[in-house]
């Protein structure tokens, strides 16, 4: 029996530069669905001025990687880690914080925070960076 996966994505401009991004993932993440999210946010960021990305990811109903989509996510990440200002990740797991401290090393000129609660991780990406 297959079993439900997907990525709900939310994008939403704050202004001409910052793009707040959402992505709820459940089940296994297919390379499918990865590049429709990948697709989705490279036009909306070609509509703006030098973006800036808030994002929030819910891995709390996350299982897995499809090889081919964790690969994805690897190119995806040195194309446009620069463009994050700001990264959430929430999850319920040691393998989501794990994977928040590996993001951390890639994506040097962002800051990367995990989290067990969603409002915790809002709070943290509303807040004023330095």
């Amino acid at each position: 029996m297959l079993e439900a996966h997907g990525m709900a994505v939310e994008m939403q401009k704050q202004d001409e530069h910052t793009l707040y991004l959402t992505i709820k993932i459940y089940g296994d993440i297919a390379y499918d669905d990865f590049r429709e999210m990948e697709q989705q946010l490279e036009q909306t960021l070609a509509t703006m001025d030098s973006p800036r990305i808030k994002a929030l990811v819910d891995m709390i109903d996350f299982s897995g990687w499809e090889a081919k989509a964790l690969w994805e996510d690897i190119q995806f990440t040195r194309k446009h880690g620069d463009d994050f200002s700001k990264l959430a990740i929430v999850g319920v797991d040691l393998k989501e914080k794990l994977m928040a401290m590996v993001v951390d090393w890639f994506m040097l000129s962002s800051q990367v925070q995990y989290f067990e609660s969603l409002d915790e991780a809002r709070t943290w990406l509303d807040q004023e960076e330095p």
